[in-house]
């Protein structure tokens, strides 16, 4: 089928070491008077945010710091940093740290225009305008937030994760500075890396991949393929932190461009039942889910092996299929996450509601390579155990 494509990243995007001295220059030429920087507490206070106060400063720029970003940011977390925001009036934001205060960083900006609630954006393009200017920098390999125009928020009432979804909210600036990332503990290397490496394989194997977000997500595969386990091992290898950070860019702008499937649909009952980070949600189920797929995909599992470096000469499409689930597992289990649902404390009962919950998100079930039931899910989840 020749598809039409469309593609779309934020504004501009910079990549590289030293590259957080552009938030001051950024956010001046977006018009900045007064900026307001958010970010999590143990980004706070680990050193990281000083590259990024200190371009501020030589832009002359007047700013103030929300360090209270949650690891999962909530509801009630949301309305804290956005009447920070509105009592300050501020003109440029910027999220610095993982998904959480990127995620609420694209909310605060757009409030500031947009009327009403929240939770009145829960959703699809449900944002009318675009906000007010927004730079996010990410201090993490993972999440891909900073190229995304997804904004996910914990439900602890509903127990799950409510997402909007709008282009509005899409960054006009994302900085990926692999030198921020140096301090990751081993763990954050590892979680962050391996929802990195889930986003590059979701996105290539949906319905909505295309020509351009394929060959980026295969690239992202094999740079995490070869250095996530690096990097774990070594926080201060520079070539590995480089590469799982160019990996995590490219797969979050395929997530942006291609959109994912049943795994995340899954990984939010799960994450916030367990109390997991969206890494481990989603390696829990990883290879049962990727068995289930593989049948849909052939051609593409064959190319993930090979990202891996399997030599496939000789596989028939199951063996080369069956190589690439065998490689992403091991991969994982190398850097410490867990792999199945009995090591997190499934309980089994729950199957049949996150189940009903993961089919009713049709916006992830209709772009999954795979048509399936309530039963097939209940099936992954079995398996996942």
């Amino acid at each position: 089928m020749l598809k039409t494509l469309k593609f779309r990243t934020p504004q501009w995007v910079h990549f590289g070491f030293g590259t957080a001295g552009e938030v001051g220059p950024e956010a001046k030429r977006l018009g900045a008077g007064r900026v307001l920087v958010l970010s999590g507490p143990n980004v706070a206070a680990s050193g990281t945010m000083d590259p990024i106060f200190d371009s501020l400063k030589e832009q002359k720029l007047d700013y103030a710091h929300f360090d209270q970003v949650e690891e999962e940011p909530t509801i009630p977390n949301f309305y804290e940093a956005l009447k920070v925001a509105k009592e300050g009036d501020f003109e440029v934001f910027v999220g610095v740290g993982g998904g959480s205060s990127m995620d609420l960083t694209k909310m605060v900006a757009a409030l500031m225009v947009n009327e009403g609630k929240l939770e009145d954006y829960w959703g699809i393009d449900m944002v009318p305008q675009r906000g007010r200017p927004s730079i996010l920098v990410t201090t993490t390999a993972g999440t891909g937030a900073e190229a995304t125009r997804i904004s996910v928020f914990a439900d602890k009432e509903a127990g799950t994760k409510k997402v909007i979804s709008a282009w509005n909210i899409l960054a006009d600036v994302a900085i990926v500075d692999p030198g921020l990332t140096v301090t990751m503990p081993s763990k954050v290397t590892a979680d962050t890396g391996m929802d990195a490496f889930i986003h590059a394989l979701e996105s290539y194997l949906a319905k909505g991949s295309n020509p351009i977000t394929e060959n980026m997500s295969v690239d992202a595969i094999e740079r995490i393929a070869h250095n996530l386990g690096p990097a774990y091992a070594d926080g201060a290898n520079l070539e590995a932190r480089y590469n799982v950070s160019l990996a995590s860019l490219l797969a979050g702008i395929t997530l942006n461009n291609s959109g994912v499937g049943v795994m995340h649909a899954l990984s939010f009952p799960i994450g916030v039942e367990l109390g997991l980070t969206h890494g481990p949600a989603l390696t829990v189920i990883m290879e049962a889910t990727m068995r289930s797929l593989s049948v849909a995909q052939p051609k593409k599992f064959k190319a993930v092996a090979e990202a891996f470096g399997v030599d496939t000469n000789g596989l028939d499409p199951w063996e080369a299929s069956e190589a690439a689930v065998d490689a992403m597992v091991m991969l994982s289990e190398s850097v410490g996450c867990p792999t199945t649902l009995s090591e997190v404390g499934a309980d089994r009962a729950r199957f049949p509601e996150w189940a009903e919950g993961a089919y009713a998100n049709r916006r992830l079930l209709d772009n999954t390579c795979r048509n399936l039931s309530v039963e097939d899910i209940v099936e992954i989840l079995e398996e996942s155990l």
